[in-house]
């Protein structure tokens, strides 16, 4: 049952095919050979009847002798003169004629089995001093199937069958597989739900058994992603009760607090903001990872995405340090827009948090191949090449790999923000969209984020 043994059988059921034809077409071809032989023994026979009756009768008598071949339906003879007439007169086949005359030379030749005829000729001499030509044509048994004909028949029929056997074959092997590869890529684009399919599981090979073994993967994966969520979704209602329950603790201690309380408890409304923030931003990843929905997609533009989150009134205060570049009315493509702008909204922030004092933050939008690339720059002091790939991982924050300025300025400046969740979020979100990101350094100082998104 298992695979290593049907492509081995099959090889050597071609094989033993093979070798079963190839003894036939010997076996036919010697079988050929013989009847051939059979069929011209009589050759020199008729050559000395030939020489006979012209030397008794001279023509009338050799004419004679070549109508009593009429009688005989494999064996033709004709007789031509020295002008190279025939002497029967009428029409001479054109193969008969062109191998009478072809040879400068006479002698008896045997055609090559190339045709339905087999030829010999042979020189006559009357009494008188004249010179005829005899040529016999015996017609072959296989004369009605053409021998050439037959052969190539074989040989088409023999390719015909072999392509067919490797053709069922590589099918057999192939489709399987290909059903295994869209389960796989539907999976890779968030469909937990694809399995390999029925057809696949109960073939009892090892196609089959791999196709059961994906399903029991592809089971525990969406199990452990679905209490995954749960579990995210049931910490994050855990952990925002009591964290409501704080602010309303806060609020009312803020009733009967003097100043120095109040800025206390100004610190602990922070805290619980930033909290709340990053359990949303948490849930969003999460969310990320297991879900992506092409269909709710539409065509979104990229210009208008940029200039909305430069205005709006969380930046109010920031935009002037953002310039935009892009030399095109629109660039469309194909997104969610509203988590589109979440992550350009994040990367903005990023730059706009670590670019130095008096400084812009640069955002290019223009067409690369067949992208939009959003090209974000800031004018910081960059980051650390070998802490580059760690930028789009969660958790990990940007102030370990760059040299920053106060922090209580970068308090200032990003609010809530800075648990290293942006810049993963952004990357999950450019990758949902079938795009990716590029971090680099910029030649001439700063960092340089761009985002590719797949032109609509």
């Amino acid at each position: 049952r298992g695979i290593y043994w049907k492509i081995y059988l099959a090889f050597i059921l071609t094989s033993v095919l093979a070798t079963l034809v190839t003894l036939a077409y010997a076996v036919f071809y010697r079988q050929l050979s013989n009847e051939t032989n059979n069929l011209i023994a009589p050759t020199e026979g008729y050559i000395s009847s030939a020489e006979l009756m012209l030397q008794r009768g001279g023509e009338p008598l050799l004419i004679e002798w070549l109508l009593t071949f009429e009688q005989h339906p494999n064996v033709n003879a004709y007789v031509f003169d020295s002008s190279g007439n025939s002497i029967l007169g009428g029409e001479t086949p054109e193969a008969v004629a062109e191998y009478a005359f072809s040879a400068s030379e006479f002698h008896v030749k045997v055609q090559p089995l190339n045709r339905s005829e087999i030829l010999v000729k042979a020189p006559l001499a009357s009494l008188e001093g004249n010179y005829y030509l005899l040529v016999v044509e015996f017609l072959h048994p296989f004369a009605v199937l053409d021998v050439k004909n037959y052969i190539y028949l074989g040989l088409v029929v023999a390719i015909v069958f072999f392509a067919g056997i490797g053709f069922l074959l590589s099918g057999y092997l192939s489709r399987p597989l290909q059903r295994l590869q869209k389960t796989v890529k539907a999976i890779a684009d968030g469909d937990l739900s694809a399995r390999s399919g029925y057809r696949l599981r109960r073939r009892r090979d090892e196609i089959g058994d791999l196709g059961r073994e994906f399903d029991v993967m592809a089971d525990r994966i969406q199990t452990l992603l679905a209490d995954q969520k749960g579990l995210l979704r049931d910490i994050s209602h855990e952990l925002r009760s009591p964290l409501a329950r704080l602010q309303i603790a806060n609020e009312l201690a803020r009733m009967d607090g003097n100043e120095l309380v109040i800025e206390h408890l100004d610190r602990i409304d922070l805290e619980t903001h930033r909290i709340n923030e990053m359990i949303a931003d948490i849930l969003l990843l999460a969310k990320l990872d297991v879900q992506r929905h092409p269909e709710q997609w539409q065509a979104t533009d990229l210009i208008q995405v940029v200039n909305q989150v430069v205005n709006d009134a969380h930046f109010e205060q920031q935009a002037r340090s953002i310039e935009i570049h892009c030399q095109k009315k629109h660039c469309w493509v194909m997104a969610d827009e509203k988590l589109l702008s979440s992550a350009v909204e994040n990367l903005i922030r990023n730059a706009v948090l670590h670019t130095f004092e008096n400084t812009k933050v640069e955002i290019t939008i223009k067409a690369i191949d067949s992208d939009f690339a959003i090209i974000i720059r800031d004018h910081g002091p960059g980051v650390a090449e070998e802490h580059i790939p760690n930028l789009m991982k969660p958790f990990y924050r940007a102030e370990q790999a760059r040299e920053r300025i106060d922090q209580n300025v970068k308090q200032k400046k990003t609010g809530s923000r800075g648990y290293g969740l942006g810049m993963a979020i952004a990357n999950r979100v450019i990758i949902s969209f079938d795009g990716h990101m590029a971090i680099r350094n910029h030649p001439t100082g700063g960092l340089e984020i761009s985002c590719y998104l797949n032109r609509h």
